[in-house]
């Protein structure tokens, strides 16, 4: 089995995670009024969570270049399990199957973010625990 560089991994996986989130945030609130003819949510929930998302792409980048990379991988983990649920609740709100299965996707992409995280975690030296 190849050994696995957890430092490499760990920052391509916060590198993807915060541009996947910039371009998912933007899109979000642009699409705000079109989202809301297909989820039963406010067009301003869209704006407002779609500019969070932006913010915390901002945040994860910082945390990469500020604070020990096991730190930044556990934080940005744990937000990405929690974000995983709240996306996959909010596709209850989804008004067809195929929006669901759109929302859910985007749930999907979000856990395997931290799965990476997670796998690059344990691949950590234990000189890098920082």
């Amino acid at each position: 089995m190849a050994h696995i560089n957890g430092e490499k991994l760990g920052r391509w996986s916060l590198r993807l995670d915060a541009a996947y989130c910039a371009v998912l945030g933007v899109a979000v609130a642009l699409a705000a009024p079109h989202l809301t003819q297909v989820v039963t949510l406010p067009a301003m929930v869209f704006v407002v969570a779609g500019g969070m998302v932006v913010v915390w792409a901002g945040a994860v980048l910082w945390l990469l270049s500020r604070v020990p990379l096991r730190w930044a991988l556990r934080l940005v983990m744990a937000v990405n399990v929690l974000a995983t649920a709240v996306v996959a609740v909010a596709s209850a709100t989804a008004a067809t199957l195929l929006v669901v299965l759109a929302i859910l996707a985007i749930a999907i992409d979000i856990a395997l973010f931290a799965t990476s995280q997670a796998v690059a975690l344990r691949a950590l030296p234990a000189r890098a625990q920082g």
